[in-house]
């Protein structure tokens, strides 16, 4: 399960020394995560990160720094990953953070995607070798948690095409309590598919 080169440390460290200004900005970034007690969750500049590999393609290139008045969005998604979803899957990797408006449609992405308010990200798993399994431990941390968890979990996941999302990536707010998959709505949820085997495995 591998970062590209386009998004690795290394290409964020060049983009970050190009611009004192980014690095000023970049900066005070780190310091608000660790005054807000979120700085343990993943590396900062791992929420700079823009999606690979179609970041290539989009403008704006591989890394973006949130708008200041959006930083305070991403505080509970970070408490929540590490609260619930870090002790069930292990380490978590953030391989898609903030898009603006223009990135994110050029990435694909929903129409209300939580990425436009940086209140939403998408995560992978390294430790997690198995996609099924993967996908039934998040699901079934968003089923316990229910609707007071206000957790929406992004569930790429068909295991009639396991090679559409072979990194494992799935998304995580505190938008609402929903879950999703590739068609961006609950019948595409890929919590259905890990439900229904669950419910037809022999007991």
């Amino acid at each position: 399960r591998h970062v590209g080169p386009a998004n690795d440390r290394a290409a964020f460290d060049r983009w970050l020394a190009s611009s004192a200004d980014r690095r000023d900005q970049f900066a005070a970034f780190e310091a608000f995560l660790t005054r807000e007690g979120v700085d343990d969750v993943v590396p900062a500049w791992q929420l700079t990160r823009f999606d690979d590999p179609v970041s290539s393609l989009c403008a704006g290139g591989a890394f973006v720094l949130p708008p200041r008045e959006l930083w305070r969005r991403v505080v509970p998604v970070l408490r929540l990953v590490r609260k619930e979803i870090v002790p069930t899957v292990g380490r978590v990797e953030a391989v898609s953070a903030y898009r603006g408006p223009l990135a994110n449609r050029c990435a694909g992405g929903a129409a209300r995607s939580k990425h436009l308010t940086f209140a939403g990200l998408d995560f992978v798993a390294p430790e997690q070798k198995d996609n099924r399994a993967l996908f039934t431990a998040l699901c079934r941390v968003h089923a316990d948690k229910g609707p007071r968890s206000r957790m929406g979990l992004g569930a790429y996941f068909d295991p009639s095409k396991p090679a559409r999302n072979g990194r494992g990536r799935f998304h995580v707010d505190v938008e609402g309590f929903r879950s999703w998959g590739f068609g961006y709505t609950g019948g595409t949820s890929g919590c259905l598919s890990v439900s229904r085997t669950a419910a037809s495995a022999p007991r």
